[in-house]
């Protein structure tokens, strides 16, 4: 809801003096505001704010000056207002100034002011405190008009205590040391902004500096790259990225920068990869630091993120979004913007074929029917929080990236600067730009784009011959369930399709702006559209042109590069997995791809072959065996070409990620050369602490195979004992994310009380867990951890949607059986879900397509590991030794969801079978009784094999940025009351950790048939310690669990 416009501020004099010793702050709020009739009241944002005194004054009303002191303060908790109640009206035709003193909370939520710790390397804690106010926080931590088109100045004051560094939008004016340790730092007056764009930190930090090398309004720029202390040496990457990309988006909206410097902070607790503070970019340490170790992925991930904000400098802080239904634009076009200039200052690095790859999980969600359109109208904070996601980011930047193909990058950009120059230090719309680029281009650009931004999903377009040198085109709505109806099929897109043929490689441009289309086209050579992958599409090609395509494809033929063959095969992937195509035929199709040398081209097949494990994770180890034997074919032998090193001369960064990425799915898949050779550089790592043992690229690969091949603790301590002893935070990252593969159940236990232990930041709890996944005993534990603690979770996070969203996913997307869905069903029914509903409905969708792609294709995908080879051992009752999981005759051991899963194989149905048909046959009840609660067992299933597969996981900035009661007036004190009372939520987090050990043995232990031994009970005996934990240092360690997905997406490439 937006505040009456009637009231308008000009400037903001602020003025905040932190209070450590109880975690408050006190604030002075000086407002110029400009009134345009007459009224007895203010209203503006404010959350968790004491108000203790405001007064409106004119102040050209003379030396004595006139002022009003407002009567009352009103607070609404539902709208995150207050409203001034004034015993006089205040006039029209002067600028008044309203004066507000107040006292805040400096928060441990990650948002608004909050607070913040680190360790340096001689073990001296530091504290730190530092803001983040997108989307509507800004309101936290003063009172505001916190709306992205009010714009206004700011003059900024800081106290902190002397030698702490004070850092904020501008640079510092002046400080002024007081009598009691304190300084008073100022900072210079900001360039007319929104709020949410405002910044400050205040802590102990290195700093490196370097100036552009050109001339920017007279000077040049002073770049500063802040770290916690010890640290700063490790920016120079991100540093020298950020001076280019300054010089670079100067010359290409013909706009100097306008500020007099720019920050670049890494933050130990940050929510968001990064945050574009105009002036004062804010960032995971991970996001932003960048050690010697740094791997090639690392480098590529790391300059995506902070191109992408500085590209916010212009595109979001000098021309910002009119409202958040505007968020898409600026999001996707920072995304597509910072794809450019990568490619740009990289050329060597392929950057359009990972950016093909990335919009694969935006396809996938934007096919899901609880999916949304790009432009979604958004009223309340919550509302605005659910629209930074994938969508936004991912599927925004790529309409756009088809818009410059369509148009022609150059004359696109050429558009956008007339944009930018037009609306330049004010607002715009979605709107604003399709006009500006209309006029620059001659085409009808709203015409184009609205159909593809205010339209859910997106068309598969079938290619059906007619004759050798006819073809029809349809497109359809595409579904990847596969179960679209004839009355959901009704709409239309203009579809660029760019098509190549043998004769003539060089991308044709046609439009199918209508159902069907007839072409000429020789269908005995290959063709192909969508060429370069630069449409958001599917297509679906006939088996005659799939085999022709693959033919080319091995004969090397230059025209279908790496962005185009992976566009093949992630097309036919989502076709197989939603029912359009048999499975076999992407098995088939993958043979063509055994010469591929193209590192993305290979991290794509590895994702799909994840994918597709996932869902069989369930099924017979002997059919598990036969998948992994085709993987293990697949990448053992580019291990044997490339090796474990890398030779003497210098290697291109490709190349050496191919070598990393063949290891780990090698390893993965139990080649017996390369798990013992991964085992014995772990050794040598560990017991001499030989950093050279394992190359940087290679760390993870080989954490990674040697948790998933042994069952002893040895190693599993040896890695939580690293993640202790590094400084640097990727590393940590690393160590914390492969602990989820350590399998038994003692180990999967040990996690997850590790991960609520005060060792691991909020911040990085769920990167802690999220491997878990990959194992049916973890995902019974995570299952089981959140029907166990979901009450307490869901009150502390309620208005957190992200961390929910995150938590839900991680919790239950990966099951692919009638009976988790039906169980997932019941006990949702009975819990409040408000604050989650989008996610659980995709995760439940997701849930009926695996199950349906299952119920198709089991016997197929038997049927062609049997045929080509690949099953080699025989229906026995054997144990896996990478599985760890006995399996009978035949079939599973006869749990409830074996039962369920059975059921589905021993029904014939044709391959557009719908889900209820599925739960109907399964478990004999009427159909129309099929979405309704059922009463099953809890237990999970007995069969336990060791596979991977996680929600593909994007980079991190992609959904970097942003995390996002009933009415009544409500005194601070009642609030601060509530403050001093929050050690009570955060001991939730004690007692959950500490109790929840005993309860996942109930299910995972005792279906392994093992026992958790005496190491399992110290643990518990630790996490119960915790609750005797001082408040103070529980507030800090203890802080509220927040989304950690970015991280995910950084530290699991290529996994779902």
């Amino acid at each position: 809801m937006t505040l009456e416009r009637f009231i308008i501020p000009i400037h903001y004099n602020l003025k905040i003096v932190p209070c450590p010793v109880n975690f408050t702050f006190l604030g002075e709020c000086s407002i110029e505001i400009c009134i345009a009739e007459p009224t007895y009241g203010i209203t503006l944002n404010a959350k968790e704010l004491d108000i203790q005194t405001a007064a409106a004054r004119d102040p050209l009303s003379g030396e004595e000056g006139y002022s009003v002191t407002a009567t009352s303060v009103s607070y609404n908790i539902d709208e995150e207002t207050i409203t001034l109640e004034f015993p006089e009206p205040l006039y029209v035709g002067t600028s008044w100034i309203l004066d507000v003193t107040y006292v805040g909370l400096v928060n441990d939520k990650l948002n608004g002011f909050y607070r913040s710790e680190y360790t340096d390397a001689d073990n001296n804690v530091h504290q730190l405190t530092t803001t983040q106010f997108q989307s509507t926080h800004a309101r936290r931590a003063f009172p505001c008009w916190d709306e992205p088109s009010v714009k206004a100045t700011f003059f900024l004051t800081l106290v902190a205590p002397q030698g702490m560094t004070c850092l904020s939008n501008m640079s510092v004016g002046s400080t002024t040391l007081l009598p009691n340790g304190m300084q008073e730092v100022s900072f210079l007056k900001t360039p007319i902004m929104a709020t949410y764009l405002l910044a400050w930190t205040i802590g102990d930090f290195d700093y490196i500096e370097t100036y552009t090398s050109g001339e920017f309004n007279g000077e040049r720029v002073q770049c500063r790259l802040y770290a916690p202390l010890g640290l700063a040496k490790h920016g120079e990457y991100s540093l020298d990225l950020a001076v280019k990309s300054v010089e670079y988006f100067s010359r290409l909206f013909d706009i100097p920068y306008p500020l007099p410097k720019l920050d670049l902070v890494a933050v130990p607790d940050f929510s968001p990869g990064a945050m574009e503070n105009w002036g004062l970019i804010t960032f995971r340490t991970y996001a932003v630091l960048l050690d010697e170790y740094g791997t090639n992925e690392r480098k590529r991930e790391i300059a995506a993120t902070v191109i992408h904000e500085i590209s916010h400098q212009w595109f979001g802080n000098l021309v910002t979004m009119d409202w958040w239904s505007d968020l898409w634009l600026f999001e996707g076009f920072a995304t597509h913007l910072a794809y450019i200039v990568v490619d740009e200052l990289f050329p060597d690095w392929d950057i359009w074929s990972e950016f093909v790859k990335r919009i694969q999980e935006v396809l996938k969600h934007d096919a899901l029917r609880t999916s949304h359109p790009v432009e979604v109208g958004v009223e309340n904070p919550s509302d605005i929080t659910q629209i930074f996601d994938e969508v936004s980011y991912m599927k925004g930047a790529s309409v756009l990236r088809m818009l410059s193909a369509w148009l022609g990058q150059e004359q696109m950009l050429k558009g956008v600067r007339k944009f930018m120059h037009k609306y330049m230090w004010g607002n715009a719309t979605t709107e604003d730009l399709w006009v500006t680029l209309a006029e620059e281009c001659k085409v009808d650009v709203p015409e184009f784009m609205h159909k593809w931004t205010r339209q859910t999903g997106y068309p598969v377009l079938s290619i059906i011959e007619l004759d050798e040198s006819t073809i029809m085109i349809r497109q359809n709505l595409f579904l990847s369930t596969g179960d679209l109806q004839e009355e959901e099929d009704t709409l239309l897109w203009p579809v660029p399709l760019a098509i190549s043929t043998a004769d003539n490689p060089t991308p044709r441009n046609i439009m199918l702006d209508t159902k069907e289309m007839v072409l000429k086209v020789d269908t005995t050579k290959w063709f192909k559209f969508n060429t370069g992958q630069t449409g958001f599409y599917r297509i679906a090609y006939p088996p005659k042109i799939i085999d022709l395509l693959g033919q080319a494809l091995g004969r090397g033929i230059e025209s279908l590069d790496a962005a185009n063959r992976i566009g093949l095969l992630t097309d036919a992937a989502a076709l197989v997995a939603s029912g359009h195509t048999p499975t076999s035929s992407f098995l088939t199709l993958l043979k063509y791809f055994e010469d591929e040398e193209d590192y993305m081209v290979w991290s794509e097949i590895s994702y799909r072959l994840q994918e597709l494990f996932s869902v069989w994770l369930e099924q017979p180890s002997y059919i598990m065996n036969g998948l992994k034997e085709v993987q293990r074919r697949l990448f053992t032998k580019i291990v044997k070409r490339l090796g474990w090193d890398s030779p003497a001369e210098e290697e291109d960064s490709a190349t050496g990620n191919l070598r990393a990425l063949a290891i780990r799915y090698a390893g993965r898949a139990g080649d017996p050369e390369i798990v013992a050779e991964a085992r014995r550089r772990f050794r040598i790592f560990m017991n001499d602490r030989n950093m050279s043992a394992i190359a940087p690229d290679l760390r993870f690969p080989v954490f990674e195979i040697v948790l998933r091949t042994t069952t002893g603790v040895e190693e599993y301590e040896a890695v939580v004992n690293y993640y202790r002893e590094t400084y640097m935070p990727g590393e940590k990252v690393v160590a914390l994310t492969v602990l989820g593969y350590g399998h038994s159940p003692e180990l999967i236990h040990r996690t997850l009380a590790f991960a609520v232990s005060p060792e691991v930041r909020s911040q990085d709890i769920l990167t802690a867990v999220s491997t878990l996944r990959s194992s049916v005993r973890g995902r019974a534990a995570l299952w089981n951890f959140m029907r166990r603690y979901w009450d307490i979770l869901y009150e502390r996070h309620c208005d957190d949607i992200r961390f929910l969203d995150y938590f839900v996913l991680l919790g239950i997307g990966s099951f692919s059986s009638v009976e988790r869905y039906r169980e997932i069903q019941e006990f949702f029914s009975t819990k409040d879900t408000s604050s989650c509903e989008r996610i659980l409905a995709t995760c439940l969708e997701g849930i009926r397509m695996q199950i349906l792609w299952l119920q198709r294709d089991r016997e197929d995908v038997e049927r062609w590991l049997s045929v080509n080879g690949y099953l080699t051992t025989t229906r026995s009752i054997e144990e896996d030794p990478l599985c760890l999981s006995p399996t009978v005759s035949g079939h599973h051991s006869p749990s409830m969801l074996d039962q369920g899963v059975l059921g589905l194989s021993n029904v014939g149905r044709s391959r557009s079978s719908s889900f209820a048909d599925v739960l109907s046959e399964t478990y004999h009840t009427p159909r129309s009784d099929s979405s309704a609660n059922s009463s099953c067992s809890s237990s999970p299933p007995t069969v336990y094999q060791q596979d991977d597969y996680h929600q593909r996981e994007t980079h991190q900035h992609h959904c970097h940025h942003h995390h996002y009661h009933q009415t009544q007036a409500r005194s601070y004190t009642q609030q601060h009351h509530n403050h001093h009372h929050h050690h009570h939520h955060q001991d939730d987090r004690h007692s959950y950790s500490g109790a929840f050990i005993n309860d996942m043995g109930a299910e995972a232990s005792s279906q392994c048939h093992q026992e958790v031994d005496v190491g399992l009970g110290a643990t518990v005996h630790q996490m119960d310690e915790m609750m005797t934990i001082s408040d103070a240092k529980t507030a800090v360690t203890s802080r509220s669990l927040v989304s950690e997905m970015e991280m995910l997406r950084v530290s699991n490439d290529n996994e779902l």
